[in-house]
């Protein structure tokens, strides 16, 4: 298998180290080498059809393969949040790059990197998924027409078939469309929505729909905002769900309530204050 690696650069182009040297001059060369080997494979498939942080979450494995490392370290070197990586490696793992390892808590153990070499029947597999979408959308009679053509548009509906627990419905393509032409949403905050909305397990088109209409209110623009809304969301979330601590003692309500029962008490003052009387 063909491979390409990607070498660290020294800081100083090659053209101009040499022009300073006469041909024949030995030259020791200090400093090791490291490379990252990726495969042709990967690149001929996935570089033009995957998500940029994706391929950023997937370099980042590569480069460190072998070693362990946590989460919030690939998140914090990546400038992505938790979910952000996770999504990623969900990705990665339902095309078959990456094999994940039973019982591991880190990204290192949960998706080991295997060789990326699909077997035909594979590739065979991907296209009449491909096929099956193409079909959906040629159903949309007058509702889609305009952007059926659009590579961007024909890129989203990609993301969407390998986000989506299912192929996406007439309905589910007719509110990416209502998000992409009439929200005019960008193809980047769609594909985002969408791996938001699957890392919910939300993916009614009715709810996709209400989310894309709430971030457009809230005047989501760009990718970076739906990131911040999507995180500022997450962290409300966790401190309602933290447990509240424990009220501090008063001194004007810390007392033993007695268990008397009232009612009896109330029936024997009388039958008292009656015998009292007759007497």
């Amino acid at each position: 298998m063909r491979e390409q690696c990607l070498y660290c650069s020294a800081g100083t182009s090659a053209r101009a180290f040499l022009g300073v040297y006469e041909m024949g001059t030995n030259i020791v060369d200090n400093l090791a080498v490291h490379v990252t080997c990726i495969s042709d494979d990967f690149l001929d498939k996935y570089l033009g059809t995957a998500n940029g942080d994706y391929i950023k979450v997937y370099l980042y494995i590569l480069r460190h393969k072998g070693e362990k490392y946590s989460l919030e370290e690939a998140a914090d070197s990546l400038n992505l949040t938790d979910n952000d990586i996770e999504r990623a490696v969900r990705y990665w793992e339902k095309l078959g790059v990456f094999k994940s390892a039973e019982g591991s808590s880190d990204v290192s153990e949960e998706a080991e990197i295997e060789r990326v070499e699909e077997k035909h029947e594979d590739v065979v597999k991907v296209e009449n998924q491909f096929l099956k979408a193409q079909e959906a959308i040629e159903h949309l009679r007058g509702t889609v027409d305009d952007v059926q053509d659009d590579e961007e548009f024909k890129g989203i509906l990609f993301v969407a078939k390998h986000v989506l627990p299912t192929l996406p419905s007439i309905r589910q393509i007719e509110a990416l469309e209502y998000m992409y032409k009439d929200l005019n949403m960008s193809a980047d905050v769609i594909e985002y929505l969408l791996e938001y909305c699957a890392s919910i397990k939300k993916t009614t088109y009715k709810y996709m729909q209400a989310v894309a209409i709430n971030w457009h209110e809230q005047g989501v623009v760009t990718l970076q905002q739906a990131r911040e809304l999507v995180k500022s969301f997450e962290e409300k979330t966790t401190k309602k769900a933290a447990p509240k601590p424990a009220a501090k003692p008063n001194k004007f309500i810390n007392f033993t309530q007695r268990a008397d029962d009232l009612d009896g008490l109330v029936q024997t003052r009388l039958l008292n204050r009656m015998n009292h009387v007759i007497d």
